[in-house]
């Protein structure tokens, strides 16, 4: 199943797209709308003046494009830009410590879709706490408007594509630098110890000695590790979603320097020496230009990265937590030295346009870097905040232009220049070339419900949430409730004698991070009939319905992913959500999760699941679905009214239950305790825990809800995050 073993791949590389629910983000203000042939050249420019403020209100006629040095009509055009949300009343946000236990599809459509790759491999681990610090402001700042994700190039703690902050900062808070010693990492291709000549003058072998000491294999993979990261990075993000897509790059660099090699990165007509023939294409005539040498394993692997940014159009932006280095700090920053004598790396003679420096190249790299992809370097500086500032301006506001090229035959890259004609003071950011092969292609697959849910991000034509709920099961083994919500007009489900009806075709992924398996639950149904309302009441122009199927899996972290057809609109939708599915027999007392409903009743009408003939299993009558341990359908609702009364129920395991005790309390953003209603329990296995919260008499704003299963010196306790809305 050609699909399924897409997702595998993704999912190994640790950016799988799971998306939480983000209460209170409304629509970006601006979505770029392009359908276009397959052939339409798409390139984000950001227009700034002189002192780096944004400019606005350009038409389509200030812009010129050259592919190749050749002008091209501009066939599409849009100015994006994002303004500063004013606050929804009804809509608060959860608390940013609060893991997000309900997805929507509907974040899918985010105003920005970023990738923060913090390049632990290459950051002095006396900097952890300062590069932690930046990492949190770039969540911060970023993250309300953002589907974003953590990279580590270590490759610990990634995350998937979320608009959940608590798991972004969960993953920045495990950050620790790796690299042990200031001086950047060398980006030298021969890691063997060189042949020592028995003549040869001992104190030159002991040299030769030396310098091979200090380029380990470990920096050579180090250095590797940050290029594959950004590479595969990119590819994955690639495809047909034209939101501003970017890489936050946290990073100290390394010490090779990237002068001229990516060809179209200078203006044009200030190609770098022997660059006209790498921008033509004409490799063989840029190595034969007497200054440019075969490349090598890090030109290679630094190319073929740029080339995965510049096909997906991802702008990077660097941010190097180094700070400032002046002329006075080079001795600390390079240390240690390879060998004893002149060392390169401490000389700023040369100004800031010294490329010999090891520190200086990784500085200038970072830009250089940035700089070719449409981004740029926040570097040599300790206005972190200031930069961080820019990058937000840089995605909140530029020109979406597309053009057909001129001459399409050939393959392979281009180099391409953007002016404002009247404007040469301005400054355009902007990928400076493309690759004629485009994108990266979609994963395909003959299962529609499949391909729904092969994308690093899901779908969003059937608007639709997700929640999952686990619970103890059968000896060492999970019960996990899922329940998935939908929307739909009215118009397009009511029929003729008044009733509304839809099937709901769906299938489960079910991504086991640390097996990198993939189990898919497939062939399921769930049909939605209702009768009209009373007389002279007025029905809703929406639909919102659930289907609920419970699942057993064995304890570890999962990823949950849904796919769904309305028969009636004749479209589909995903979800995705990231559950870590506890071990019940592991610890003394252990509790599952928390299930919320409404006291008064289901608020929306659930459809009663119909088994299908499931894929590739022989005749017969379908096993009837796994029955749900929750005894209410669970609401996917988290912003409640002040009136509204919540019911709560939780199950979970303890080895002994004489003196168990339960509580449930409220617990305001300021970690006050506002409420604790009294909870019922019953003891056996499994311990479950029900009770009622009322929110009357509760501010409006976000809230903690707690449960505490405790008793034997020992406790466990499980949490969920809520809002109370304004009247």
């Amino acid at each position: 199943m050609p699909g399924v073993r897409t997702v595998l791949r993704v999912r190994a590389l640790s950016v799988l797209g799971g998306l939480g629910v983000l209460l209170g983000a409304g629509a970006f203000a601006q979505q770029p709308t392009f359908r276009a042939r397959a052939d339409l050249v798409q390139v984000d420019v950001v227009v700034v003046d002189k002192d780096g403020h944004p400019i606005r209100g350009l038409t389509q006629e200030a812009f010129a494009v050259r592919d190749r040095g050749k002008s091209q009509t501009i066939s599409t055009f849009q100015e994006v830009g994002r303004e500063p949300r004013a606050a929804v009343p009804d809509a608060p946000r959860m608390l940013p410590s609060v893991r997000l236990d309900v997805s929507s599809n509907h974040a899918a459509q985010s105003d920005r879709l970023v990738i923060m790759v913090v390049d632990d491999l290459h950051i002095w681990k006396g900097r952890t706490d300062r590069a932690k610090q930046i990492s949190r402001d770039v969540v911060d700042r970023l993250g309300p408007a953002s589907s974003m994700a953590v990279l580590f190039t270590s490759g610990d703690h990634n995350t998937n594509v979320t608009t959940d902050r608590s798991a972004l900062l969960g993953a920045i808070d495990t950050l620790k630098a790796r690299q042990s010693v200031r001086r950047p990492h060398p980006a030298i291709d021969d890691q063997r110890v060189p042949r020592i000549d028995p003549e040869e003058d001992m104190g030159a072998a002991l040299t030769k000695m030396s310098d091979a000491g200090k380029v380990t294999a470990q920096d050579f993979f180090d250095n590797m590790q940050q290029y594959t990261t950004l590479r595969n990075a990119a590819r994955i993000l690639g495809g047909a979603d034209v939101r501003r897509k970017a890489f936050v790059l946290v990073s100290e660099g390394i010490g090779k320097s990237l002068n001229g090699i990516f060809g179209a990165m200078a203006p044009q007509g200030n190609a770098p020496l022997g660059g006209d023939s790498y921008m033509r294409g004409d490799y063989a005539a840029f190595a034969a230009s007497g200054v440019a040498q075969p490349a090598g394993y890090h030109d290679d692997a630094v190319l073929t990265m740029m080339e995965a940014m510049r096909r997906s159009n991802i702008a990077t932006y660097a941010i190097d937590p180094r700070g400032q280095v002046k002329s006075s700090d080079l001795e600390a920053e390079c240390f240690p030295a390879p060998r004893p004598g002149n060392d390169p790396c401490v000389d700023d003679s040369a100004g800031p346009n010294d490329w010999m420096s090891p520190l200086r190249q990784a500085q200038h790299g970072l830009e250089i870097m940035s700089e070719a992809s449409g981004g740029f370097a926040v570097t040599n500086t300790d206005d972190f905040t200031g930069g961080l500032s820019r990058v937000v301006d840089d995605l909140d506001h530029y020109y979406l232009l597309g053009f057909y090229p001129t001459d399409p035959n050939g393959r392979g890259y281009r180099p391409l220049n953007v002016q404002v004609a009247e404007h040469p003071e301005w400054t355009l950011r902007y990928r400076r070339g493309y690759m004629t092969s485009g994108a990266p292609p979609t994963p395909k697959t003959s299962d529609p419900l499949v391909t729904l849910s092969a994308g690093i991000l899901p779908k969003g034509d059937l608007p639709m949430r997700l929640t999952a709920i686990p619970a103890p099961g059968v000896d060492d083994v999970s019960r996990v409730t899922l329940g998935l919500e939908v929307s739909a007009p009215l118009a397009a489900l009511q029929e003729s004698d008044g009733k509304v009806r839809d099937t709901l075709k769906y299938e489960i992924l079910v991504v086991d991070e640390k097996k990198a398996k993939i189990r898919s639950v497939g062939g399921l149904e769930g049909r939605l009939t209702l009768s009209p309302r009373a007389p002279g009441e007025q029905p809703p122009e929406t639909v919102v319905y659930q289907v609920m199927h419970s699942i057993d899996v064995k304890p570890g972290h999962f990823e949950f992913r849904i796919s769904a057809t309305s028969a009636k609109l004749a479209k589909g939708g995903s979800a995705y959500l990231d559950v870590d599915v506890p071990d019940f027999r592991a610890a003394p007392i252990v509790l599952g999760g928390i299930a919320l409903g409404y006291a008064n009743g289901p608020h929306v009408p659930v459809a009663p699941p119909q088994p299908a003939p499931a894929r590739g299993r022989g005749p017969g009558p379908a096993p009837a679905p796994i029955v749900s341990t929750v005894p209410f359908p669970p609401t996917l609702d988290r912003v409640f009214a002040a009136s509204d009364t919540l019911r709560v129920y939780v199950e979970g395991r303890a080895r002994a239950t004489a003196g168990l005790m339960a509580s449930l309390d409220v617990v305001d953003a300021n970690g006050k305790v506002v409420a604790s209603p009294s909870p019922s329990f019953t003891s056996g296995d499994p311990v479950r825990v029900a009770g009622q919260v009322p929110l009357q008499g509760l501010v409006p704003g976000p809230y903690l809800l707690r449960v505490t299963l405790s008793g034997g010196g020992q406790k466990a306790i499980r949490e969920t995050g809520f809002a109370v809305k304004e009247r």
